[in-house]
């Protein structure tokens, strides 16, 4: 049967006013009628007004049971301008879902409370003359200790004349959702911003909005942007998510409103995506407060510019977590002549910066590189911070437990104008860059200095294309960077097809030779630079095979101190611009000023497979000094083009060679316990172009130089250079070399102080020069083996200081002990000679003259010459068998002198008349002869 369309008209006109029905009853409020003086509502067309309620001073109390606003609707709040609070609980236990305008009158500032969830729609406004709170908590407190609660909303009511001072959280407070991005309800005006913004970004569609200097805060369960927007410009925004019955305190202060610090066990999450933003940006920068659990940003934004004469209040972030994606931006940074918020950042677990990708990232550097400055609003950068104007920068300060950045990601905190950039600190137990960049320098066209960069942590690892920087293109000074690692910095892998080498650094790009690069300073445990990854100061720079810039100021220093170890070691992937580099630490300068010196301090200092540490210059600008102190040192083999070195060079630059440089090299010093120069690697301070090599000083104990290992002062057209070791053992092997050769010049000088000296295997040393004066060699040693002077090197290790022609020949001094134990030496026979017969038969026939004692050979073998064994057998060679048969004789002792001998006494008398008489002998005593000891008998010694 075919039904008549009559019916189905009626039936689609049910279905009609069904669903207007519903929406009619979803954008209904609706009073409760718990207060002493209900609230009341009146619709007037979309105008919902609502009158009523219990006033208490200056506080006005409302109660509802439902609150809600439809699409285009608005909630008026018409109130008495005295005032100050408009205080608002919603009972029913009902979402309250928010599509169009709530408004007041006056200052008033207004508190909605619905502990079962608030959700803002795309077109919910506000039009207050006060601060907006929307909270899911379950009561207000207030300073006497009474309550306006939601979930008990029948208990006796304690209303009162003061300021709320509290929120009291639920055991499962709802959530808030926002995704409103609706134009101004006060026509406010929109920032004009002097950089191309993303095209997603529109500063016009402004969500809920408070007007300039007032609080806008959300705080409930989990809090949810879905493409919302909150602005409150030059005043606050506030997002806390708590859970679990805990509570936050407030208070009203002339900037706003005070939330104290939530304990991170009570606190849920908050997440901005789809195009967020909050922003607080105006002619002061207003204030930004996260506070929660794991904190997201995808593709959303926070914005606290700094647009006029004010100072900036920045952006807080407390949470567990943070993560950053999606081309999110977090803004701090100032565009007039206040200075710019501070961005602090304090997580318990983690904060991980997600870029675009590396070839964005790439292609930002090339763009960067090339011209100088940036877009501070590039979709690249995460952390916007810095000025473009008068203003000082903010800070940047970030404390967690790991810092992860990777993927393209780009923080900065820069100067565009006058101002200076700010100070970035970065405390963390791990610290990962990873294909990603931070940078605190000066752009071109500005004045102001770049910002320091300061990181504690236990690791540091900066890799895969990374940079840890500060850059200077102006006037200005790039910043200082100081690192504090107590376990290791490790700087890895350059790869394959990147811009620019994995690097820390600071570089001095002006045009006008004035901004100098900062220093770079690192304590830690342990160094390591790979894989053409490397620190670099420089003046000028380098990218790859292309020579990118010969201006600049100052280079910076560097200083290392490694409790354990520096290793550096191989060459990097082929670059974008072309070629390979080599893993370096270094100060190198390609402009007219000087490059920066640099000193290490380490246990032990490896460095391989084309590993170099270079303070060398390019250009005009004298290169910077290396001072190297540690127990071992280990300079060892090559990789491809580069070999491994330890320089203070000039005419050379990783790589690059202009036989055209007329600086000097600088002086290397190296205070080692053990220095290992082997397999053609090599510590220089040569002199590539027409400039004088350097000074290279080194202490050691030992220096072994092995298989063309070598120590080089040598020049091209310049003089020679000057070597002074001071060592105890120094070896050569295998073709291994000590020189200050030039061309066109003076050969150098060296000077060698050691116990011992061993060259072999065709191993020089040398103070040669091609076509002028030969050079001076002075050693002095305890012994020299293996090689001598040599008027001309030969095929044998030689010393020479050979020049040009023979009458330009330099000076070989040789200083060995002037005692030659082997001069005046008489070869004994192999056989003992009769030693009886070197003796006197009667050696006792004088008992007044001297004495003779045998004592043999000692255990001294029969040639001087030979080594004395520390086993030989000690013999004796006296004879005295022969004397054993053989009596002495006793002689009558010689006559004495003329003169009568004082005789001493041996006895007394006593004469008769009591007078007492010394005498010679007792008159009883017979006079006997002297006699003579019998020395003769001598005893076998015992065995």
């Amino acid at each position: 049967m075919q039904l008549p369309r009559a019916f189905f008209s009626s039936i689609w006109a049910c279905l009609l006013l069904w669903i207007s029905g519903i929406s009619a009853a979803k954008a209904q409020i609706v009073p409760d009628t718990t207060l002493p003086n209900p609230s009341r509502v009146d619709r007037e067309g979309q105008i919902q007004r609502i009158t009523g309620g219990t006033a208490a001073g200056n506080n006005l109390f409302h109660s509802f049971d439902r609150f809600n606003i439809g699409t285009g609707e608005t909630a008026y709040f018409d109130n008495t301008l005295n005032i100050e609070n408009i205080i608002t609980r919603v009972t029913g236990g009902q979402i309250s879902h928010i599509d169009g305008l709530i408004r007041a009158n006056g200052t008033a500032n207004l508190f909605l409370l619905n502990p079962s969830g608030i959700v803002f729609g795309e077109n919910a406004q506000l039009d207050l003359g006060g601060s907006f709170f929307g909270s899911t908590a379950e009561s207000l407190v207030f300073e006497n200790g009474s309550v306006y609660s939601a979930t008990e909303p029948n208990a006796p009511p304690l209303l009162t004349i003061n300021v709320p001072i509290g929120l009291q959280m639920g055991v499962n407070p709802g959530n808030i959702v926002n995704r409103s991005t609706s134009p101004s309800a006060f026509n406010s005006p929109v920032p004009e911003i002097s950089f191309p913004l993303p095209p997603d970004l529109d500063f016009s569609r402004v969500g809920l909005e408070v007007r300039p200097g007032q609080t806008l805060a959300l705080i409930g369960g989990e809090i949810q942007f879905v493409g919302g927007t909150l602005t409150a410009s030059n005043g606050q925004i506030f997002l806390g998510s708590l859970t679990g019955e805990s509570a936050i305190e407030l208070a009203p202060t002339p900037l706003g409103w005070n939330f104290n610090e939530i304990p991170l066990e009570n606190v849920g999450n908050i997440s901005l995506s789809d195009g967020s933003l909050l922003n607080t940006s105006g002619i002061g920068g207003g204030k930004i407060d996260l506070r929660g659990g794991n904190v997201t940003l995808n593709n959303s934004r926070i914005f606290a510019l700094t647009l006029g004469n004010s100072d900036g209040r920045g952006i807080d972030i407390h949470a567990h977590q943070l993560q950053v994606s999606g081309g999110s931006q977090i803004a701090n940074a100032t565009l007039g002549e206040g200075r710019g918020g501070d961005l602090n950042i304090q997580t318990t677990g983690s904060v991980e910066l997600r870029g675009e990708g590396f070839a964005p990232f790439q292609q930002f550097l090339t763009n960067f590189l090339l011209s100088g400055t940036f877009n501070p609003f590039d979709p690249n950068i995460l952390l916007v911070m810095g000025t473009t104007g008068m203003g000082d920068a903010g800070e940047i300060a970030i404390e967690t437990g790991n810092f992860r950045s990777i993927d393209g990601t780009l923080a900065g905190n820069s100067t565009f104008g006058a101002g200076n950039a700010g100070k970035l600190t970065l405390r963390a137990d791990v610290v990962e860059l990873v294909g990603s960049a931070i940078n605190t320098g000066t752009l071109r066209g500005s004045t102001g200095m770049g910002g320091d960069i300061e990181i504690d942590t236990g690791r540091l690892i900066v890799r895969d294309g990374a940079a840890l920087a500060s850059v200077s293109f102006s006037p200005g000074n790039a910043g200082n960077i100081t690192i504090r690692a107590s376990e290791s910095v490790e700087v890895r892998r350059s790869l394959p097809g990147t811009i620019v080498q994995t690097l820390i650094g600071t570089n001095a790009l002006d045009s006008n030779g004035i901004g100098r690069a900062g220093d770079i300073t690192i304590d830690t445990k342990r160094l390591i630079a790979s894989d053409g990854a490397g620190i670099t100061l420089s003046s000028g720079g380098i990218i790859g095979e292309t020579l990118f810039s010969t201006t600049g100021g100052s280079g910076g220093n560097l200083t290392i101190r490694a409790t354990e170890s520096v290793e550096v070691m191989g060459v990097s992937g082929e670059l974008t611009f072309g070629g390979k580099l080599p893993s370096f630490l270094g100060t190198q300068t390609t402009s007219t000023s000087p490059g920066g010196n640099i000193a290490i301090s380490t246990s032990v200092l490896l460095l391989r497979d084309g590993g170099i540490i270079t303070a060398a210059s390019l250009g005009a600008g004298d290169a910077g000094n290396v001072n190297i102190d540690a127990d071992r040192v280990e300079v060892s083999g090559s990789n491809g083009q580069f070999i491994s070195k330890i320089e203070a060079s000039t005419g050379t630059v990783l790589g690059f060679f202009n036989g055209d440089a007329t600086t000097n090299a600088g002086e290397l010093t190296i205070d080692a316990d053990q220095l290992t120069v082997r397999d053609g690697a090599t510590v220089t301070v040569r002199a590539s172009g027409t400039g004088s090599a350097g000074e290279l000083n080194i202490l050691s104990d030992e220096i072994f130089l092995d298989n063309g290992g070598s120590i080089d002062a040598s020049t091209s057209s310049g003089d020679g250079g000057n070597i002074n070791l001071q060592v105890r053992d120094l070896q050569l092997r295998h073709a291994s070399r000590i020189e200050t050769n030039a061309g066109n010049s003076n050969g150098g000088n060296i000077e060698i102080d050691a116990q011992t000296l061993t060259a072999l295997e065709n191993s020089d040393i040398s103070a040669n020069s091609e076509s002028s004066a030969g050079g001076r060699v002075t050693i002095l040693a305890q012994g020299i083996f293996g090689t001598e002077f040599r008027l001309l090197p030969t095929a044998e290790s030689d010393i020479t200081a050979t020049g040009g022609t023979p009458a330009l020949n330099g000076v070989v001094e040789l200083n060995t002990p002037d005692v030659d134990s082997t001069l005046g030496v008489v070869e004994l026979s192999g056989e003992a000679i009769d030693v009886s017969r070197l003796i006197s038969q009667n050696p006792c026939g004088n008992p007044r003259k001297s004495s003779f004692t045998l004592i043999g050979r000692g255990g001294l073998p029969d040639d001087p010459r030979q080594v004395l064994q520390s086993r030989t057998v000690w013999t004796d060679w006296r004879d005295w068998r022969s004397f054993q048969s053989e009596r002495s004789q006793t002689f009558p002792a010689p006559l004495s002198s003329p003169s009568s001998p004082l005789i001493e006494a041996q006895g007394w008398i006593r004469h008769p008349d009591g007078t007492i008489e010394l005498v010679a002998r007792m008159p009883t005593t017979p006079e006997i002869g002297e006699s003579i000891p019998n020395c003769g008998e001598l005893h076998p010694p015992p065995s």
